[in-house]
């Protein structure tokens, strides 16, 4: 009896590498609008970029705001929305920022292959076939870039699974298993959670600030808080607050999207009046490594209320080092990851050896004993 082949990351590659250079060849029988299988054994199909509809409403926003209604009304193709897509990147650095990672994806794509095909259902809407996207928008977007910027002839095409069980969960573990949400996206996620918990669904005509926004009408279920506890680790608390972040208009809200703005920078910034969100944000998203801190100057200096600072003698070694260890505490909650502190202790110990995080390990106990004794007096 033959020994079965040991499958590795190298078949797989090769795989769906042959698969993806299958997809670029031009047959009779292949038409750009219909589905074309090219691996029996694993369902994949390529299916061509003209008949792709990714989801207008998932948590992670690529395409441009500008664009959005255009793309998806069907009133611009996906090779003029890329096109015009990279005139905007020519005046926007945050917009630059992102074509430059799908262009790279998509030479990426074309060099290696595309390993992990897109998925989605072939759904009828007024009598012609269309694929809606479930997961694999960059590599959608990634492909129709490669495409525009080498002058294609025929109809891209990318791989695709049909998945006969589309969930919202599904979708949420593919965005976070590629990069953390921003809290911009992490809002998103969750209000299109409460809102299918409640049965409700995005109208025909509806765009996607009005449908998220439908979400302060409604109040959490047991289930409904277990699920957002399950797969985005919110509590209710910090539910109310991401739902706040939906009370700034819809442009504003893209800026602190694509500029990943910290959960912190938001919540300082919708404390203070309307009118001073726009200049905010536009201060925040213009230099990167700005904290909640320069934002919180700003929108002091805003209102007239900067104060000349006195003169200041230098501090003594431990009132630095009490400084800079307090604001790393007090940063810890703008860190990206579900768990902080576990991120926090692998950053720390992860370039030394055991011995030496031993005795990182034991100053902090002692130092947590004394504090725990200077907390008693101040009671």
């Amino acid at each position: 009896m033959a020994k079965p082949e040991k499958r590795s990351f190298d078949n797989l590659i090769n795989v769906t590498s042959d698969a993806f250079n299958a997809s670029s060849a031009v047959t009779e029988d292949t038409l750009a609008d219909t589905p074309k299988m090219v691996n029996h054994r694993q369902s994949v199909y390529r299916v061509p970029l003209a008949m792709i509809r990714p989801d207008r409403f998932q948590a992670r926003f690529l395409l441009p705001l500008a664009l959005r209604e255009a793309f998806y009304s069907g009133e611009l193709s996906w090779a003029e929305t890329v096109r015009r897509w990279k005139d905007m990147a020519t005046t926007d650095y945050l917009i630059r920022q992102e074509v430059e990672e799908l262009e790279s994806l998509g030479q990426s794509l074309h060099d290696t292959g595309q390993i992990k095909p897109i998925t989605g259902q072939v759904i009828n809407e007024e009598g012609r076939d269309v694929f809606h996207m479930l997961t694999g928008e960059r590599r959608f977007w990634a492909t129709a870039f490669k495409a525009v910027n080498d002058g294609y002839e025929t109809e891209p095409y990318v791989l695709a699974l049909i998945d006969n069980q589309p969930s919202l969960e599904k979708q949420i573990a593919e965005n976070m298993a590629y990069k953390a949400l921003t809290p911009v996206g992490k809002a998103r996620a969750a209000a299109r959670l409460v809102l299918q918990a409640n049965g409700i669904h995005p109208g025909p005509d509806e765009d996607e600030t009005t449908f998220f926004r439908r979400v302060g009408e409604l109040r959490l279920s047991d289930e409904t808080r277990d699920t957002l506890q399950r797969l985005l680790q919110l509590e209710r608390t910090y539910y109310g607050r991401l739902m706040k972040f939906f009370e700034l208009d819809e442009a504003l809200l893209e800026v602190c999207d694509r500029s990943e703005m910290p959960e912190r920078v938001l919540r300082e910034i919708t404390q203070y009046d309307r009118k001073l969100w726009p200049a905010a944000v536009a201060f925040y998203a213009e230099h990167a490594g700005r904290t909640y801190q320069d934002v919180h100057a700003f929108l002091e200096r805003q209102l007239g209320h900067e104060k000349t600072r006195a003169a200041r003698l230098p501090a003594d070694p431990a009132t630095k080092s009490a400084k800079a260890l307090r604001r790393v505490l007090r940063g810890v909650e703008e860190l990206p990851q579900d768990d902080k502190f576990g991120a926090l202790a692998d950053a720390l110990v992860g370039d030394v050896d055991k011995a030496e995080a031993r005795v990182l390990v034991q100053r902090m106990e002692q130092l947590t004993g004394v504090l725990k004794q200077r907390l008693e007096a101040l009671k």
